[in-house]
């Protein structure tokens, strides 16, 4: 749902967005304590919520470094059987960009190929455990993208610097000015 208001026929967002504000401000025995909000959509955000008292702080997580992306596979193999010919440092050195969504879609994906094979050929397997082979994170890494790309990602980074009113470079610009003419309702 967009967080903006004047954007909708119905006026339902301008209400929702107008009841948020006076909570945060206080009227109508708003918020007591602090009021954490989380989006996938900073750019669909009113400028009214980022106003100094009201959501003033912050913070934008980005893609996962290198060893961040092992630590997260290697808590996701911790679900999977992994043959020990498998080494995960190489499979985070070739994920830049990954989400941890997306770390664990290719570990999904090596799973059902490595079924797949035990399936296509059952006199070979016997239908044993499912086990995750250096192959099969090939074939995974083969047909796993990251979910955002990277100019998605230079216009999140866009939206953060805007947001910390940080001065932005003539690419970045561009990428803003885009920004505001894209404004889409997500429902």
């Amino acid at each position: 749902m967009e967080i903006l208001r004047g954007h909708d026929s119905t006026g339902v967002t301008d209400r929702v967005v107008n009841q948020l504000l006076a909570r945060l401000d206080g009227a109508e025995g708003g918020a007591g304590g602090a009021v954490l909000a989380a989006t996938s959509r900073p750019d669909l955000l009113d400028p009214a919520l980022l106003r100094a008292g009201r959501l003033h702080t912050h913070v934008m997580t980005s893609m996962p470094p290198e060893a961040a992306r092992l630590s997260i596979l290697q808590t996701l193999a911790k679900d999977v059987t992994i043959s020990p010919d498998v080494d995960l440092g190489a499979v985070a050195a070739r994920t830049e960009g990954f989400s941890p969504a997306d770390l664990k879609s290719l570990l999904v994906t090596a799973q059902l190929t490595s079924l797949e094979d035990q399936l296509d050929n059952p006199e070979e397997s016997a239908m044993k455990a499912v086990v995750v082979t250096k192959e099969d994170i090939e074939r995974a890494l083969e047909e796993t993208q990251p979910s955002l790309s990277k100019e998605q990602l230079k216009f999140y980074d866009t939206v953060y610097k805007r947001f910390r009113g940080e001065s932005l470079t003539k690419e970045e610009v561009t990428i803003s000015s885009e920004l505001n003419r894209q404004r889409v309702t997500l429902a």
